[in-house]
């Protein structure tokens, strides 16, 4: 993969000062061409950055948000809660796309990813302030939209990293790993929101203070320059006209995109409304069903842990992305078909750790199959954007049309929406079949 080419400047320098007597470990931007292997402690910053980032994301669309949303409104609770994250993610998808084309062309000093990490720090202990305090969904819905402004900030400064950082043999690992960060928050998100019920002030700050720390620790080891001189953003028409690309002329990156929205929707309706499925149809308290969740998240845990790794390694070794993307489909499949007919919390749990093992490989290998065949490489924050367009599109679009399919048959139909996302599921498989640069 290539990235820009710019200038030498200060703040490089700076991150070496911090970390006199382990030069070693920084590595510089890249020029054109293929970048250079990564050190362990690199990549350990940005695993940990991700799993900050991906806490921040998660407590909320797996706990706390529908935690809340029972508080204010029990009794129409599935369609409160995919109005808010709808419209949440809405928001951030409308910005995090003009904002990936706007921190490619950034010149600003500190470089131009850092601002944007800074910003959205802010940004989402803001968000989740007002969300803490609300007392109606629109105060509410209020602060998950100044959520949504943060994560794209945030999306915006760390999702090139692969990309423009990682060399194309270390891609399908270093993926890997920040698909097991992933896994992580999510097992610690669910665990950590069944215990901080009691202070809904902590419940929704303290994800964003694990994120800060660890953040500041990516400000200073990840090397960040300004944009080249001849990188020009315009007008804000030109940022969006900059937005667009041709999926005919790109087709594999146009299909690798596809993919992953149908997967993505599917894994959403799940995530987005399991808490609910154990309390209507099991029968479990909001804490009770939080460390249910907990502790099929830690069985889930290995087996994500363990197809990541497989899955990333095993296609960086033997160069093929293709074979993984189906059988990580295959699982997320049948993970939702056995959790859609689940009568008890063991088969729950089995449905769970397939889905889980299935995002594990997936994640990890289609993000090494997005950034292979991805048509600039030295506009690697527009494209790695769009490319996370796709589930943040199902992200808006999943809790919106699941408040309508639970309203079938009388409400709570969760059998029917976890088999719609498996059917959804399948899409990928057919996507990745027609991919043809890459094997």
């Amino acid at each position: 993969m290539t990235t820009p080419n710019p200038p030498a400047e200060p703040p490089q320098a700076t991150a070496e000062a911090v970390l006199a007597g382990h030069e070693e470990l920084i590595v510089s931007a890249a020029p054109p061409g293929n970048p250079p292997r990564v050190s362990a402690w690199t990549i350990s910053v940005y695993a940990l950055t991700m799993f900050g980032f991906q806490l921040t994301l998660l407590l909320p669309t797996l706990f706390s948000l529908a935690y809340k949303v029972q508080l204010i409104d029990p009794g129409n609770k599935d369609a409160s809660l995919g109005f808010v994250l709808g419209v949440g993610g809405l928001i951030s998808l409308v910005v995090g796309l003009p904002a990936g084309v706007l921190s490619d062309g950034t010149r600003l000093a500190w470089g131009r990813r850092r601002p944007f990490l800074a910003a959205g720090l802010v940004l989402s202990a803001l968000g989740a302030l007002i969300i803490a305090v609300a007392q109606t969904i629109a105060f509410m819905l209020a602060g998950y939209v100044v959520v949504g402004l943060a994560n794209a900030a945030i999306g915006t400064a760390i999702n090139p990293f692969l990309a423009e950082q990682v060399p194309a043999e270390q891609r399908g690992t270093v993926g890997a790993l920040g698909g097991v960060t992933a896994a992580v928050a999510g097992v610690g998100a669910t665990l950590l929101g069944s215990f901080l019920t009691g202070n809904i002030f902590v419940l929704f700050l303290t994800p964003v203070a694990v994120l800060g720390v660890v953040a500041l620790v990516y400000l200073v080891v990840i090397p960040d320059r300004p944009a080249p001189e001849d990188v020009r953003v315009g007008s804000i028409l030109d940022v969006f006209r900059n937005i667009w690309f041709n999926p005919l002329k790109h087709s594999d990156f146009a299909l690798v995109w596809l993919g992953k929205f149908c997967l993505s929707f599917g894994s959403t309706f799940f995530s987005t409304y399991q808490l609910y499925l154990l309390q209507d149809r099991l029968g479990f308290t909001p804490e009770q069903a939080g460390r249910q969740l907990a502790a099929v998240g830690g069985l889930s845990l290995l087996a994500l842990v363990g197809s990541s790794i497989a899955g990333g390694t095993l296609s960086d070794r033997f160069k093929r992305r293709k074979p993984f993307i189906y059988l990580a489909a295959g699982l997320i499949v049948a993970g939702l078909a056995v959790a859609a007919s689940a009568p008890s919390m063991l088969l729950f749990a089995v449905g769970g750790i397939l889905l889980s093992a299935g995002t594990g490989a997936f994640n990890s290998v289609d993000l090494a199959l997005a950034s292979d065949v991805m048509p600039e490489k030295d506009k690697a924050g527009k494209y790695m954007n769009i490319y996370y367009l796709s589930g943040t599109l199902a992200g808006v679009l999943a809790p919106l049309i699941a408040s309508v399919i639970l309203r079938l048959g009388g409400g709570g139909n969760y059998g029917v929406l976890f088999l719609s996302g498996a059917v959804l599921g399948l899409g990928a498989v057919m996507t990745a079949a027609k991919i043809r640069s890459v094997r």
